[in-house]
Parts: C-alpha cells; sequence; structure tokens
C-alpha cells in the first residue's frame, strides 16, 4: 500500500494546468530570457563575402587586424568561415593589412 502513495505522488504533475492551457516546456522559457538573435549581414542580403569588397570586409577586422569571432560579428557559421578565408585571401594580395598600423 506504501508503494502504491509514492506513485501516485510522483506522477502528479506539480503545477496544474487548467483545459485549454498550453504547458510551456523550460526551452522555450529560456530562449525568451536570453538576447534575441540576430540575423547574419549575408543572409539579409543573399549575398556572399568577397575579397574585392574591402569595405564590407572592414567590419569584421578589428582595430588590430585580427579576424572578429563569430559572436561579435553576428554572421552565420557558413557566412563567418567565407569571410575568413576571404579576409586571409585579400591579405594575401595585400588589399589588407596583415599588421596594424602603428
Amino acid at each position: 500500500m506504501v508503494e502504491k502513495r509514492i506513485k501516485r505522488v510522483i506522477s502528479k504533475p506539480a503545477v496544474s494546468v487548467k483545459e485549454g492551457e498550453e504547458v510551456k516546456q523550460p526551452s522555450e522559457e529560456l530562449q525568451k530570457a536570453g538576447r534575441p538573435k540576430r540575423a547574419c549581414l549575408f543572409c539579409q542580403s543573399k549575398t556572399n563575402p568577397s575579397y574585392t569588397d574591402t569595405n564590407v570586409l572592414r567590419r569584421f577586422v578589428t582595430d588590430r587586424a585580427k579576424i572578429v569571432p563569430k559572436l561579435k560579428s553576428n554572421l552565420c557559421s557558413k557566412h563567418q568561415r567565407i569571410a575568413t578565408k576571404q579576409i586571409k585571401y585579400a591579405r594575401h594580395l595585400a588589399l589588407f593589412p596583415f599588421t596594424p598600423k602603428v
């Protein structure tokens, strides 16, 4: 008898839910509480980064000539990889500096 009572208590939901209400999952609440997602610059314009667009690529390089990480540049993974390769290619062609100007 004691075991049956314990099973019943454990199986009951902790929060009472009325009929017709949706039950929110914890993951949904955590997503709303975090910072909002920002859209990728290249996904919005439906273009790809190019080594010839040095003005656009300068947004993704710091004043010390370091490539900005994905979280700060707000690019998606695909375009971050492409932008990194294009910056390195532009450096090789002397369109971008390897080191900052002093």
